[in-house]
């Protein structure tokens, strides 16, 4: 006997619900209001009984895709360079998958996401939101949606991050100290940066901003050895520190930007890009699979030797 294949009548009888809610909820359909917690219902059901769409793809009701960044008015160019980098990378990828995409820089998330959910938008990316915004967001917010960089707790949408806690205890090995100082930008998800500065004394922490002195932290630190998470501070650190003494960990694998002995941690934006890209296809796709505790992605870091 073949085994049976979970219908969409069956997604509604597990949920109590009409097929045409499940219908609606599936298609992220936005003609009809439907509660938040029957959502997250029927998606959940949808994952635990791994439900497959008669059609590999459904009919797609836009080729759009929205791109939300937020900064705030003392991010640095390193910072805003890096995030519009990755957007650019997601932009391309989506254009060899048919899907033109819009780019937004907001300080206020939760103003300016009227903007995409007005737009008709097939799914959207969030950069770098704080957790208590993005869960604003997420409670009127149905199209299939990827936060990088950010939290939420619902489970209705993904969140990829790289995987910084590998990528500082490779980079302690790598300097063979387990007292490091820290150089990273600053980010508006407060939680991921606590997580961050988590290993690092407080004194021994700079995150950078406009009105912030990077060349005063580093003459306090000029004999220690450091872990810089971004390429254009680690440019800056190296006018400072001996090269030898510090790990940087890159997002940009396709530029020249250190010096070609600096160590180096990569986790590219283009692997970024690609984790986000191919798992929105599979929301699109309603593969959603089977989801881990929290939706949470790791991007993995590769060390390259010289």
């Amino acid at each position: 006997m073949s085994k049976h294949k979970v219908s969409m009548r069956d997604i509604a009888k597990e949920c109590n619900v009409s097929v045409a809610t499940v219908s609606y909820v599936l298609n992220h359909s936005e003609n009809e209001k439907i509660g938040h917690d029957t959502c997250l219902k029927i998606v959940e059901a949808v994952t635990r009984l791994h439900y497959k769409p008669r059609n590999a793809v459904k009919k797609q009701k836009s080729n759009l895709v929205g791109i939300m960044i937020s900064c705030k008015g003392h991010d640095t160019l390193g910072k805003r360079m890096t995030y519009y980098d990755l957007a650019s990378k997601m932009s391309a990828r989506m254009k060899t998958l048919g899907f033109e995409t819009i780019v937004l820089e907001t300080e206020d998330p939760v103003k300016d996401v009227d903007t995409i959910s007005s737009s008709h938008f097939n799914g959207a990316f969030f950069i770098d939101i704080d957790s208590k915004i993005a869960d604003k967001i997420t409670k009127h917010y149905y199209v299939p949606a990827i936060f990088l960089n950010c939290d939420t707790n619902d489970s209705l949408f993904c969140k990829i991050y790289p995987d910084y806690k590998n990528a500082i205890r490779k980079a302690k090995t790598m300097l063979n100290t387990n007292s490091p100082f820290l150089v990273m930008e600053d980010i508006c998800n407060e939680d991921l940066r606590d997580q961050i500065i988590g290993e690092f004394p407080p004194n021994d922490v700079f995150i950078n901003s406009s009105d912030s002195d990077l060349n005063l932290f580093l003459q306090t630190h000029r004999q220690g050895k450091g872990i810089v998470l971004g390429d254009i501070l680690g440019l800056e650190t190296e006018l400072y520190i001996n090269r030898h003494d510090l790990v940087v960990v890159s997002n940009f694998d396709d530029s020249n930007i250190l010096l070609p002995d600096t160590k180096t941690i990569f986790i590219p934006n283009r692997k970024i890009a690609d984790t986000a890209i191919g798992t929105l296809q599979k929301m699109l796709a309603l593969d959603y699979g089977k989801a881990d505790e929290d939706n949470r992605i790791l991007v993995p870091c590769e060390v390259k030797t010289y």
